[in-house]
């Protein structure tokens, strides 16, 4: 079969409907509605043909709230946000045991079934239990008697009775041990219940799994004809909210076991931090970390033509792929965003600079360079990072927020260092929630290794003449790009980092630098005469349009802001 594209659908849709029908504001719920039905007709359409539209992903997980403690809430919670029919009330044809009646509102076995949308005015009637149909049909037959009851006589106990034909059904409802409805229900019930508990542990679930769970519940429930085809699979998974997610990290028991402890630690280290805010205010508080960078920064993803097995991507070295370099960042809600310089350290064989390089190489104010063996941080230039950046540069007051790395514990080397007059405390954040309530984790370096690798990825595709793992090249992009990310632009960025992190009330709507400097319709000339290379970038500072040449060769260290 073709693929399918969703979009040339719609747009021949459009052209059908737009002579007969014309948009009027907001659309109604039945509008809503019917737009679920149909894209879930076409999403099915799309699958099986095979289209690159949809993508399938590695585990099943469901997009609601996960944190319920049994499934009977987490049932309810499904059925108060599922604005659609419940996926049993309107089986695929598969899985029908009979034909249903051909009418003017339902096609025969040979139409695709499409069920029909509940109107949003009228409530939903109670659903009929089996021990109500039971009951029901007991007193209708009166078996004391062996005389049926009349009809109005049933009705006047039992009120949802509407005619001896629907007595009839429920007799054999009965007899059969449910109705066909009921006995879908009770199978969701209980495949959304196994579900529910598998991913409490969490375990991998596929498709073929929600099958096997259903199949295994029917031996029990006894539904004739019933396979857990393909679309009452589809169905279940609409219905619950569960969509193919990629796994973004395994764990052990061990891991799950700790959670709930280890969540309770991330809640006492934000209500700290947030204690020292309300007693000293934002401009004493410091979020330090460090992070590894590949001498060659490059995207893990690429535009490539459909089909192709194995995606091959240029670099200018293999090994600078694979070994990094460190650098140090710090950043404060308060008015001062960031201290003056970034603290960097290159792998060096000897732990130092020759005398040559140490002289040659690039140099700038807003860095502080320096070397270890392994490329990483030692407690040595810990303890140097504290008196050379963070000590110079803060007053008064530092409460200075770190992770839980082994070489900060060592607080009384700090004090050594430390000026008389500064009032320091250092809050460390708990192992496990870094990610979680670390301003740098949540926000600030992927940002800023993302905009770090579009200019490296631009040096490469446009055979530029620079080696991005060369010494000076990193080093000269690094006190552009931090340059960059000092703009008052993005102030509010750092701003929501700590509010994303739980210590600050207020939300900010920032900008994101990437999305301003690299916009998709980048068009137009340089901001200076003459020069019609192709832009690079657009300055956070004076929003002036840039080509590598101007930006990187003429190093563009702007502070002139314009609005």
């Amino acid at each position: 079969m073709d693929s399918v594209n969703p979009m040339n659908v719609l747009k021949l849709l459009e052209e059908d409907y737009k002579q007969l029908s014309q948009l009027d504001g907001q659309p109604s719920e039945a509008d809503k509605q019917l737009k679920e039905l149909v894209k879930g007709f076409m999403d099915v359409k799309i699958n099986r043909a095979g289209s690159s539209s949809l993508a399938f992903e590695e585990d099943l997980q469901y997009e609601l709230q996960t944190d319920m403690q049994t499934f009977d809430e987490f049932e309810k919670l499904v059925a108060a946000s599922n604005q659609l029919a419940e996926p049993d009330e309107n089986p695929s044809q598969e899985d029908k045991v009979v034909e249903p009646l051909s009418s003017g509102t339902e096609p025969s076995s040979n139409e695709f079934y499409v069920p029909r949308i509940p109107n949003p005015k009228q409530p939903p009637s109670n659903a009929v239990t089996l021990d109500y149909k039971k009951r029901s049909v007991d007193f209708w037959r009166n078996v004391a008697t062996k005389k049926r009851r009349s009809l109005s006589c049933v009705q006047t106990k039992f009120k949802k009775v509407t005619s001896i034909r629907q007595l009839q059904e429920w007799e054999r409802h009965v007899a059969e041990g449910g109705s066909r409805y009921n006995k879908l229900k009770a199978l969701r019930l209980e495949t959304g219940k196994q579900f529910f508990l598998a991913k409490q542990k969490p375990h991998i679930v596929k498709d073929m799994d929600i099958r096997r769970w259903a199949v295994t519940a029917n031996r029990t429930i006894g539904l004739v004809g019933f396979t857990a085809s393909p679309d009452w699979v589809g169905k279940l998974k609409r219905y619950h909210g569960i969509v193919d997610r990629k796994i973004t990290k395994f764990v052990t028991d061990k891991y799950i076991q700790e959670a709930p402890q280890v969540k309770k630690t991330a809640e006492e280290c934000v209500a700290l931090v947030r204690s020292r805010i309300s007693d000293y205010g934002l401009d004493g508080m410091w979020n330090t970390d460090q992070s590894g960078f590949d001498y060659e920064m490059r995207p893990r993803r690429t535009l490539h033509l459909a089909g192709a097995k194995h995606i091959l991507a240029i670099c200018q070295s293999e090994n600078s792929m694979t070994h990094s370099y460190t650098v140090i960042m710090t950043i404060s809600p308060g008015t001062r965003k960031f201290l003056p310089q970034l603290w960097i350290t290159l792998q060096e064989d000897k732990s130092v600079f020759g005398s040559i390089v140490a002289r040659t190489m690039f140099k700038a104010d807003n860095l502080y360079v320096t070397a270890s063996a392994s490329g990483k941080m030692t407690k040595k230039l810990y303890l140097e990072w504290c008196e050379k950046i963070l000590f110079s540069h803060v007053q008064d007051r530092c409460i200075l927020l770190a992770d839980s790395w082994r070489t900060y514990s060592d607080q009384e080397a700090v004090l050594e260092f430390k000026p008389e007059e500064l009032e320091y405390e250092m809050i460390t954040i708990p192992p496990k929630v870094t990610g979680d309530i670390q301003p740098l984790d949540r926000l600030f370096f992927r940002m800023y290794k993302d905009f770090f690798r579009k200019i490296s990825s631009f040096i490469i595709l446009h055979s530029l003449p620079l080696q991005v793992h060369h010494r000076d090249v990193i080093l000269k992009m690094h006190s552009l790009v931090y340059q960059q990310f000092q703009s008052p632009r993005y102030g509010d960025l750092v701003n929501q980092a700590w509010h994303l992190c739980g210590y600050t009330d207020e939300s900010f709507d920032y900008v994101n630098p990437t999305e301003f400097s690299f916009l998709k319709k980048l068009t137009g000339h340089s901001d200076h005469e003459n020069c019609d290379d192709r832009l690079l970038l657009k300055c956070g500072w004076c929003k002036a349009p840039l080509c590598f040449h101007h930006f990187y060769d003429q190093y563009h260290l702007c502070k002139i802001y314009l609005l």
